[in-house]
């Protein structure tokens, strides 16, 4: 995959909600949402993996706040354990992405390694390097504020700005927009991205 130029590649983009900052501090995954870019860089909002998450603990007011999940939503759904080898196996053989990659994916080493669930995940991309390694100079890469300069709107029925879903998928267009302006400069496999300033791969195993 190191070798392979990107238009020929397949990424599972992926986000999670949580109750809190920190999984080391007792905060619990609430939602995980991914899709998939297939080859030739396209956005397949069919090819996707979205559930919500009984975290087995209270959900703080400010993280409700940010994005409305209660308690009450959670409360029939499945528990991380039995969550995981689903969401493993959707992202088998594709390269990983996530913006902010060390937040979203601290929270799933956590809770694998917490349901003894051996973790995959070893070919990671964070889309807020790549954003500044691609459009360098933005006063913000918040996910927010790159929506509204990219002027993404992807229409999902039944969700919204930080449900994960939501934001994988606008990430996962941040994504192609961010590899076809890198691919112009002839920067078009993981090893150029590796040799840029501030690499943006978090994890190559």
């Amino acid at each position: 995959m190191f070798d392979i130029p990107f238009d020929q590649l397949t990424f599972t983009v992926f986000d999670t909600e949580t109750t809190g900052m920190s999984p080391d501090k007792g905060a619990r995954l609430l939602e995980i949402g991914a899709v998939k870019v297939k080859p030739g860089l396209v956005l397949d909002l069919q090819d996707s993996f979205c559930t919500l998450i009984n975290p087995k603990a209270p959900i703080p007011y400010n993280a409700y706040s940010v994005h409305g999940i209660s308690t009450a939503m959670v409360a029939d759904k499945p528990e991380i354990k039995d969550v995981l080898p689903g969401f493993f196996s959707f992202t088998e053989n594709t390269i990983i992405a996530a913006h902010n990659a060390r937040f979203d994916c601290s929270f799933v080493s956590h809770h694998s390694a917490e349901c003894c669930i051996v973790n995959p995940m070893t070919k990671i991309v964070d889309t807020v390097k790549l954003a500044k390694s691609a459009h360098s100079g933005l006063k913000s890469y918040s996910l927010g504020n790159l929506i509204h300069y990219f002027s993404m709107d992807i229409p999902l029925p039944d969700t919204y700005r930080h449900r994960a879903l939501y934001d994988a998928a606008h990430t996962a267009l941040l994504l192609t927009i961010c590899l076809k302006k890198l691919a112009a400069q002839d920067i078009c496999t993981m090893r150029h991205i590796s040799k840029l300033p501030k690499s943006p791969i978090y994890l190559w195993q």
